[in-house]
């Protein structure tokens, strides 16, 4: 059935519809993060039409960054949030809301408000204000973007909302990719940060009042050019000039030596502060290029699944997990995190992350990993995009922390029994069918450490039915010495996945299993048309 004709059957029930449409889309918005911001969350919400509308996409982006931000960065987007709605309930009914512009400037100015705020307690600085325009253009551009697609939708009145809300993330998504391309190329250097340039502007301050001018810059040129190239490597390996840098000949016949190499260090000073700026600036924008790359990616995903049905689960294939862990040794917490779930598109994952070292630091460095990946992977990211965006995030963490987690993620399409792992420093897999034991294993870094630009392929294979599927944290067994789990599996008779899990901890034991974290995770399909 139409939507058109839908409506015109249920008058009373598609107002509901669409706002809960709305709320799911703010949630969706909300989760589409830039760091501790979320534009898209701002720009849907300031672009919906209605105060139903407005309060549904305000609730959801209120809802997805409290449970994805930490505490100030979530207050500072519901302000926003909450300001836009008291903007439009204060302009409802006016000639100005119908305005083309009155929305994105709204979406700005809110922003602008509380950003800003923000900005001045935590100190104001070049970058920083660079960086607090940019965001206010982003937000007002998407929030045009958006605006201009709903008033198509209420104009054409034949299309679903389905389809619509597609074109809103491919033209978002294209709005993001345009971005990503725009900051491709990196700035021209600046004439200012050529060396020579410290001893132009200290002869500028310097010589130009001195008597002797003439002389050094026209009629000795060659020996003052000769003097000041010698001192250069010396000056900026050092960061600083000293009068032994310079030949005697030069210090002798300089009148104004030591205002000049006091002139010289300032100038020196300025230049490396300008280098020290533009490296920082140069960093910033490659990782907001990264950013708008990895949104614009997701948006690309989010429309493609848009109008795409829930692939039907018939014929799919049964399956059966088992999962423990023990800690160290001495420890009350385990720093490893194991889950398994399934999405409402029928994928299904099983999840292992080892936190560096041990104790609540390990496990907490897991479990964020863990919530993080399960989180994208539920909202329809695909395995590799969710992963990379995870490691990206963690990369940019490590800076202040040092930590990092393993992640070792298995994607299984039940229907197919394609899988797919993906594995970022985890220990090897054991894959056991009959009496024959396969052992995987990856060549990629734990998330954090491992390149963003380089993501470790993922190692498909068929899973046949009675097969065992293993994965262990490398507290469990050496992987140089696991000659005894690769026994145990060959021998494993059973054909139930949480016995199995429980006699390899208890089996590691002896093995040096009680040094660090242990922890194992098993999938078992059974042979075919058996129950499960």
């Amino acid at each position: 059935m139409r939507f058109q004709a839908f409506r015109q059957a249920n008058p009373r029930l598609v107002p509901g519809m669409e706002t809960a449409v709305w709320a799911g889309a703010g949630f969706l918005a909300g989760l589409l993060a830039i760091g501790d911001r979320a534009p898209l969350s701002i720009a849907l919400t300031a672009a919906a039409a209605g105060r139903k509308n407005i309060l549904a996409a305000l609730c959801g982006g209120a809802l997805a960054a409290a449970l994805t931000m930490e505490f100030t960065a979530a207050l500072r987007h519901c302000g926003i949030l909450v300001l836009l709605y008291a903007t439009f309930s204060a302009f409802r009914g006016t000639a100005y809301i119908e305005h083309e512009l009155f929305r994105p400037a709204a979406a700005a100015a809110m922003t602008a408000v509380v950003e800003l705020a923000y900005l001045l307690q935590e100190g104001l600085s070049l970058s920083a204000f660079a960086g607090y325009v940019a965001y206010l253009l982003l937000v007002g551009a998407v929030t045009h973007y958006l605006c201009l697609l709903r008033e198509r939708r209420r104009q054409s009145g034949r299309e679903g909302v389905a389809a619509t809300l597609r074109r809103r993330l491919e033209l978002s998504a294209a709005a993001f990719r345009d971005l990503y391309n725009s900051l491709g190329k990196p700035a021209a250097p600046r004439n200012d940060e050529n060396p020579a340039v410290v001893f132009d502007r200290a002869a500028e301050a310097v010589c130009r009042s001195c008597k002797e001018c003439l002389g050094c810059w026209e009629r000795d040129y060659i020996d003052t050019f000769n003097a000041l190239n010698d001192a250069t490597p010396a000056m900026l390996r050092r960061g600083k000039s000293l009068a032994e840098d310079y030949p005697e000949h030069f210090r002798e016949r300089c009148v104004k030596f030591p205002q000049f190499l006091s002139a010289v260090n300032q100038e020196v000073t300025a230049l490396l502060l300008r280098r020290q700026y533009g490296r920082r600036l140069e960093q910033e924008r490659q990782r907001a290029r990264g950013q708008y790359a990895q949104l614009s990616e997701f948006l690309g995903q989010a429309a493609r699944q848009v109008e795409a049905a829930v692939p039907a689960m018939g014929g799919a294939c049964a399956c059966k997990v088992g999962g423990a862990w023990r800690p160290k040794d001495g420890e009350s917490v385990c720093g490893d995190t194991i889950t398994h779930f399934e999405t409402e598109d029928g994928g299904f994952y099983l999840l292992l992350s080892d936190g560096m070292g041990s104790g609540e630091e390990a496990h907490r460095e897991s479990v964020n990993t863990v919530r993080l990946l399960e989180q994208f992977l539920r909202a329809g990211v695909e395995a590799a995009s969710a992963l990379k965006t995870v490691n990206a995030a963690m990369s940019l963490k490590g800076e202040d922390t040092g930590r990092f987690a393993t992640v070792d993620l298995l994607s299984l399409d039940r229907r197919t029994r394609e899988a797919a792992l993906y594995k970022y420093g985890a220990a090897p897999t054991y894959l056991k069918r009959h009496g024959s034991v396969r052992k995987i294993t990856g060549t990629g870094l734990p998330a954090g450490l491992q390149e963003v630009s380089q993501v470790p392929p993922a190692i498909r294979f068929p899973l046949e039915s009675d097969s065992f599927l293993v994965l262990i944290s490398d507290g469990v067994a050496d992987p140089g010495d696991d000659e005894w789990l690769q026994n145990l599996l060959a021998g494993w008779q059973g054909e139930e996945p949480q016995r199995l899990v429980s006699l390899i901890l208890s089996e590691s034991r002896s093995h040096g299993g009680l040094r660090d974290d242990c922890s194992v995770l098993c999938l078992y399909l059974p042979p075919s048309g058996r129950q499960v």
